[in-house]
């Protein structure tokens, strides 16, 4: 999935020469395959180690969390309001269920 979103996304929106793209230590992000695509695409990956996103990714910290646990707060609320207005629990419903999911 990452390797596709590079391939696709990434490298087209961005001008000639090298890059640095800073990722965490996130497994999927380090894999052989990320490392080599994002090399051939004249991209350097740039880990930031565990613990230390604070202090190189300050707005991750600053701004981007907020937001994030903002956005999880208006998803659960709306996620709750869906279902006591259709009597479903949302928990129950079977991960392979894609056609209830997407519903």
């Amino acid at each position: 999935m990452l390797v596709r979103w590079i391939k696709d996304c990434l490298v087209p929106a961005l001008l000639p020469g090298t890059r640095m793209l800073v990722l965490d230590v996130a497994k999927f992000h380090s894999t052989p395959e990320v490392l080599s695509t994002l090399r051939s695409n004249n991209i350097i990956p740039s880990l930031v180690p565990a613990g230390c996103t604070s202090l190189v990714q300050p707005l991750d910290v600053a701004i981007n969390k907020p937001f994030k646990d903002i956005l999880a707060d208006i998803l659960d609320r709306r996620l709750d309001i869906y279902e006591e207005s259709h009597s479903i629990n949302l928990r129950e419903i079977p991960s392979s269920n894609t056609n209830m999911i997407a519903e």
